[in-house]
């Protein structure tokens, strides 16, 4: 039944998602609904970083970015290049989709099945959309606690051309620049990044770590797109990145090496009909990664995955008061490693979604999903969720809730590592929130408050006492998000976000390894004789466990940074910044060093 309806969905296969054709616009998103949606109507909680935000907080990684939001935390063992994780609401790493340009990047040879953001820069994207709580009947499995989408620029008939050189703390450089815009019918966007320091030790310096970890980051990406005849287009891109660093052993220095490469694919056929009212794409999508640790001693351990995706959908609005979307996927991972492993899984798909629009502001969507596991076998999965403006304009409260179901089955590398352990079962989850959006500051702020709870029955953890996976029988994780953001109001952009967690295993009563319970981020800018920008942010992570059993607590920490920057002319900015001022010493893995006092200078050029 399943290749029957692979072969009769075939028309309207695509590999990447459709996004905003105007992404300047911060009122459209496209990774809340899979199509382009004013923010007023989607009932999820969702957060855009645009690149002005980028740029006036002077970020160089997506850990940076990501962990100033609400909802979102970030653990590093170590610096730049090392493993990072990252939980959305206490979710795990490897329960959160990340994509580039709507293509999915989860490493199918990660541990399990997520993400690594530790060597992630962010200077050749233009724009970040992060969905808070389960997207699974959308965006399927991995997407249990949300989804992040980072979005490459898009060409324009007038080009536009950036570029940009950092340098600071233990001789670290960073080189970027990119272009988009149009050669005759032909848009094209282009980019590269370059990233190099000596670091310091992965093992606390603090407690006796001397030899500096450094890492080398290279990157680059493309994308080309072209109208065939009217209102049928074709585009294709990749991303590329590699990351070359040091790391050490758990307490204790070591000359033990790492690389991680990976390699996005793309290509689509995209048609727009009937006034807009009818949308349809099919395509292709290839994530392909390889890592490797080497370790001083043992040797070098190598990991290769790869995911070929097929994946489609097409809306159709005959009404202004209802839509349906409609879609098939379907992928096949790879996973081997140099000791011999080689195994492979499938997973296809159905999905469909219904919005109406009873009510002037009202927006309500629900939608199912259909898995087919080559080893888990089946799954259905509901979603629902709603929008209310209680009101018109920018000045108009937004009531949201919703309603979403997850599954994720074992990981390919738990399951062969597993072998012969203890079996594993597939993890399923059921979650729901509400929240209010209140605009002030004459429409330019909004303040959001949110409740969440996520219930997961057999998520997957590692038993550091036996040495495998298992499958906690189940976990809960429940909490509020507050969220102010004010955009160029009289000169002034301020973003604070605060999250109470409490994430915990049912079974045993204990926490969660490495969520915080408190997280709070403050940051404040301002815009003076419009040449100079002077800018501080505040950091106050909470404390947490850093073991499944409790046994090992670490304290929490405050950060504080100052930023500048000044405009010469429409065309060149000189910035510079400070971060960790105080020099506070904190750790968010045990025995693993974060960095001291540092700071950075560079110049931006933008024509």
């Amino acid at each position: 039944m399943k290749y029957l309806f692979l072969l009769g969905a075939a028309p309207f296969i695509a590999a990447a998602p459709a996004y905003a054709d105007d992404i300047a616009n911060d009122t459209i998103v496209v990774t809340a609904t899979r199509t382009e949606t004013p923010v007023s109507e989607i009932g999820q909680s969702v957060s855009v970083i645009t690149r002005g935000d980028i740029e006036r907080t002077q970020a160089v990684t997506a850990t940076d970015v990501l962990a100033r939001l609400p909802g979102a935390s970030v653990s590093q063992s170590g610096g730049f290049g090392q493993p990072a994780s990252l939980f959305i609401r206490g979710a795990k790493n490897a329960q959160s989709l990340v994509l580039i340009d709507g293509v999915r990047i989860n490493d199918p040879g990660d541990v399990g099945g997520g993400f690594d953001f530790g060597s992630l820069t962010v200077g050749q994207f233009d724009r970040i959309e992060v969905v808070r709580g389960s997207s699974g009947v959308l965006w399927g499995s991995r997407a249990i606690g949300g989804v992040i989408n980072l979005i490459t620029a898009r060409p324009t008939d007038q080009w536009l051309v950036r570029g940009q050189a950092e340098y600071g703390w233990r001789d670290q450089k960073q080189l970027g620049a990119s272009a988009a815009g149009k050669l005759g019918p032909v848009g094209l966007t282009l980019g590269g990044n370059w990233l190099k320091g000596d670091g310091y030790s992965a093992f606390d310096e603090r407690l006796g770590g001397k030899e500096k970890d450094g890492f080398e980051s290279k990157s680059a990406n493309a994308r080309a797109e072209v109208e065939l005849v009217d209102g049928l287009t074709a585009d294709a891109g990749t991303y590329w990145t590699k990351a070359n660093y040091d790391y050490d052993n758990t307490g204790a220095d070591a000359l033990n090496l790492g690389m991680k490469r990976d390699t996005v694919g793309y290509a689509n056929l995209r048609y727009k009909g009937l006034d807009g009212r009818l949308t349809a794409r099919i395509g292709y999508g290839l994530t392909d990664t390889r890592r490797i640790s080497d370790d001083a001693v043992y040797g070098p351990y190598t990991t290769n995955g790869r995911a070929d995706r097929f994946e489609g959908q097409v809306a159709f609005a005959p009404l202004d008061l209802a839509s349906i979307q409609i879609g098939a996927e379907t992928e096949k991972q790879n996973f081997s490693d140099n000791y011999g492993s080689k195994d492979s899984t499938s997973i296809d798909s159905v999905y469909g979604m219904l919005t109406v629009h009873p009510l002037t502001g009202l927006t309500l969507n629900g939608g199912l999903r259909y898995d087919d596991n080559s080893d888990f076998g089946h799954k259905t999965t509901f979603s629902a969720n709603g929008a209310w403006a209680v009101g018109s304009g920018n000045e108009a409260p937004i009531l949201r809730a919703s309603y979403g179901e997850g599954f994720k089955a074992p990981s390919l590398y738990q399951l062969y590592t597993n072998g012969g352990y203890r079996e594993l079962s597939p993890e399923t989850s059921k979650a729901w929130d509400a929240g209010v959006e209140l605009p002030f500051a004459e429409g330019q702020g909004r303040f959001t408050v949110t409740y969440f709870d996520r219930k997961t029955k057999r998520l997957i953890d590692y038993d550091y006492a036996e040495w495998n996976y298992y499958n906690v029988g189940r976990a809960w994780a429940q909490g509020v998000e507050l969220g102010m953001q004010v955009n160029d109001w009289r000169g002034f952009d301020v973003n604070l976000s605060y999250t109470y967690l409490d994430a915990e295993n049912r079974d045993t009563g204990a926490q969660l390894a490495r969520r915080p319970k408190n997280n709070f981020y403050a940051s404040l800018d301002r815009l003076i004789a419009e040449r100079f920008r002077l800018g501080a942010d505040l950091r106050v992570g909470g404390g947490r466990y850093d073991d499944v059993a409790n046994q090992y607590w670490l304290a929490g920490h405050v950060l504080v940074g100052l930023r500048g920057s000044v405009a010469v002319n429409d065309h060149l900015e000189v910035y510079g910044r400070v971060e960790n001022l105080f020099d506070e010493h904190y750790e968010v893995v045990r025995t693993y060093g974060t960095a001291g006092r540092a700071a950075y200078a560079g110049i931006r050029v933008k024509m």
